[in-house]
């Protein structure tokens, strides 16, 4: 029998009349919560002893991608750099460190004032060796060599759901719009073995528990990927809960997902640790990148609505499969009109039988969705995974490309819970602060990277209802058993933190440290 007690002020969302200050745990489970003598008295002699100020429920991240996370931390990132001739040095810099490598991949968020660098620019900074640089999971730059190894050239067809940026001339430029159009080169790459990716999945799982997240819902999970997560968990190295959710599109059908799992044994791996969560659905693109689907057309384009990645039809077939299996969707839908797609299908779905508590939930969903889908999503029990760090990073770009008004109604937190949808919240990381408190911090406050004054404040979040979102809201989306609350029965997940996510000062959350993450009565990290 492994007994511990913890102690310090309990900060947990259903908080209400006096604070207990103490939490008992045995094998895993909570046994106790209350006053420090009474706790005691409840567990064997020589339990082992934890202090901290303040304990929290685990942080759960209903939106976080745990495996990219991994690989970013072994591979160059380029979301910081200022300019082309920059971009370009570190390019040449990074091919001559790497000498042997054939393909070079990188993280590459940056703007550099609306200019995308050429693939005749990138070729020359990378001669002769493939080159993609990564677009927050959606789009892609990439070189000359790039293009030919994929058989891309003038006369290529764009692919269904995305686009190959093309000159006057017809001559692709680098530039690929949305993943359909990026896979015609991924599928190019070498491939990656899979101690390799689980390698990647320790170094992203260890990120998490540092900023006390015990359950991350892991989106966009690769067939490969799940075979990763797989052995991970049967091997022991999964050390915290996570929650796969495979990716699905026009060929990545319910029935391919089904024998994927299969084959890769996830549904043997210990369910405490791994288990799989709701198909994932690229509808549309991204807002910072004025390619998520609108139902007017973005300012300054020529009539241009945004980028429709998959067809209705490939929506519903997977909601209807995942729905007649007991499970749910997860649909990335950040504009509005994506946002409707997605609410037409899941009423006809739930016309064949009721889809609450399945799972889908919509992801982002944060570039002006109308009151009135936010009362169809209430009546259909969709949940809403969002995203307080995505706001901090892309709100100064929404108020170049949409305006101060439009951009301080994204991300309408306070409007959806007011509508009485269920809210998770998410980091969607890397290339964001995957800290549960910053997320917190965001949300409550409404500040967003090199912006002066607060955007949208009218949707900040009490503190109340930001703990939430990160403990009782995420785990919904979840679906974890007794994960983000602390109560007697539970399994005993648990962030020890110097600051009060209740009460504390708002601007305390934002450098706030993580003590000790404790998963199932293990700890798991220690500061």
């Amino acid at each position: 029998m492994r007994a511990l007690l913890v102690t310090g002020e309990v900060s947990a969302p259903e908080s209400g009349g006096p604070r207990a200050r103490a939490v008992g745990v045995v094998d895993g489970r909570v046994v106790a919560v209350g006053d420090p003598e009474e706790v005691r008295a409840r567990l064997p002699s020589g339990a082992a002893r934890l202090a901290a100020p303040y304990v929290a429920p685990g942080f759960v991240d209903s939106h976080v991608h745990l495996i990219w996370a991994g690989q970013r931390a072994t591979r160059l990132v380029l979301d910081d750099v200022g300019g082309l001739g920059e971009l370009l040095d570190r390019l040449r810099a990074h091919a001559a460190a790497n000498p042997s490598a054939q393909w070079l991949t990188a993280d590459a968020g940056f703007d550099l004032d609306g200019r995308l660098p050429s693939a005749a620019e990138l070729e020359a900074a990378v001669p002769g060796r493939g080159l993609l640089l990564d677009r927050k999971g959606h789009d892609a730059l990439v070189n000359v060599t790039a293009l030919r190894r994929a058989g891309i050239g003038p006369g290529t067809p764009d692919p269904p759901g995305g686009r190959i940026d093309r000159d006057a001339a017809g001559t692709p430029t680098g530039l690929l719009v949305e993943r359909p159009a990026v896979d015609l080169v991924r599928a190019v790459l070498p491939t990656v073995d899979r101690d390799t990716r689980v390698g990647w999945i320790r170094a992203g799982q260890a990120e998490l528990l540092r900023h006390g997240i015990t359950t991350a819902v892991d989106p966009a999970v690769a067939v490969e990927d799940l075979d990763g997560y797989a052995y991970a968990a049967r091997s022991g190295r999964l050390r915290m809960r996570v929650v796969a959710m495979p990716l699905g599109d026009a060929l990545a059908t319910d029935a391919v997902l089904d024998r994927a799992v299969a084959r890769t044994g996830l549904v043997t791996a210990d369910p405490a640790r791994l288990r799989r969560g709701p198909t994932k659905l690229f509808l549309d693109g991204g807002g910072s990148l004025g390619t998520a689907l609108l139902s007017s057309p973005w300012p300054g384009t020529d009539g241009y609505h945004g980028n429709q990645t998959l067809s209705v039809d490939i929506v519903h077939a997977h909601c209807v499969a995942a729905a007649g299996a007991g499970r749910g969707v997860g649909v990335h839908a950040v504009g509005d009109a994506a946002v409707d797609l997605v609410l037409d299908v899941l009423t006809d779905v739930d016309r064949r039988a009721p889809i609450a508590g399945l799972g889908f939930h919509l992801i982002h969903a944060y570039l002006g969705p109308s009151r009135a889908a936010m009362d169809r999503a209430r009546r259909l029990g969709v949940r809403v995974s969002a995203h307080p760090a995505l706001q901090w990073q892309v709100g100064a770009g929404l108020v170049q490309r949409l305006g101060a008004e439009r951009a301080g109604a994204a991300n309408p937190l306070r409007a959806w819970l007011d509508a009485g949808v269920e809210v998770g919240g998410g980091s969607d990381g890397p290339g964001l602060p995957m800290s549960a408190l910053f997320g917190m911090w965001q949300a409550r406050t409404r500040q967003v990277r090199g912006w002066p004054d607060p955007l949208g404040a009218g949707q900040a979040v009490t503190a109340a209802q930001a703990l939430a979102l990160f403990t009782t809201g995420a785990a919904r989306i979840a679906g974890g058993p007794g994960t983000g609350r602390i109560r007697v029965g539970d399994p005993a997940d648990l962030a020890l933190l110097d600051v009060d996510p209740l009460t504390s000062d708002v601007e305390a959350l934002r450098t706030a440290t993580v003590v000790t993450t404790i998963v199932g009565g293990e700890v798991e990290y220690r500061a």
